[in-house]
């Protein structure tokens, strides 16, 4: 009798370590299922944020494409204290370019690299700005065989940007991320004066 109920006692003790087992698992899986979609979703956000701070930069050179319908950026200067702009906005980071959503960005979000391909013909002016600074060369030739540091294959002008910032993970654990995107100014330029002219058209149909 004694060795019986020793038994079921010493079972039972087995039957509640297991469950709390697997009721940990369970929940360290649910947590990183968590974390793997709210990466998902600040991944997501960030490309969007990149995409429109990078054509909000693009100001184009209106005077030449008057002249010569060539696409091309103006000022790379200004198209950066531009990117810096919208990027802070899109991002809602205050002075410190700290975002106010620890979701987003755990600290700091940075600039790494931002880069204007201006193309003229078959030759591609690059224009790139980094932590260390700005540097400005001509690639003769380049459009069709240069890429981006996504692997964007550059065939019109385009602008490029990457940003890093912390995110914070499982247990408060912050680890550092980047994020990049190239954008192609001439085929979103096209798209909007096209949708443009469309609308106009609908407007003076309907009256």
């Amino acid at each position: 009798m004694t060795r019986n109920r020793l038994y079921r006692k010493t079972w039972g003790k087995v039957e509640l370590v297991t469950g709390m087992f697997f009721l940990i698992l369970m929940i360290l899986i649910l947590a990183v299922h968590m974390q793997i979609m709210l990466f998902y979703i600040t991944s997501q956000f960030m490309e969007d944020a990149l995409a429109a701070s990078n054509l909000a930069s693009a100001v184009i050179d209106i005077e030449e494409y008057g002249r010569t319908h060539i696409l091309r950026i103006a000022s790379p200067e200004t198209a950066y204290v531009s990117y810096q702009e919208a990027l802070k906005g899109n991002l809602q980071l205050n002075a410190d370019w700290e975002s106010s959503s620890k979701e987003l960005a755990a600290g700091k979000v940075e600039i790494l690299e931002y880069i204007i391909y201006n193309v003229n013909g078959d030759d591609v002016t690059v224009s790139r700005f980094g932590q260390s600074g700005r540097s400005t060369w001509l690639e003769k030739g380049g459009v069709g065989k240069i890429k981006a540091p996504d692997g964007t294959l550059i065939e019109t002008t385009s602008v490029y940007s990457r940003i890093g910032f912390p995110v914070e993970g499982i247990l408060g654990i912050s680890t550092y991320a980047e994020k990049e995107k190239s954008v192609d100014v001439v085929s979103k330029a096209l798209a909007a004066s096209e949708a443009e002219q469309t609308g106009k058209r609908r407007q003076t149909d309907s009256e």
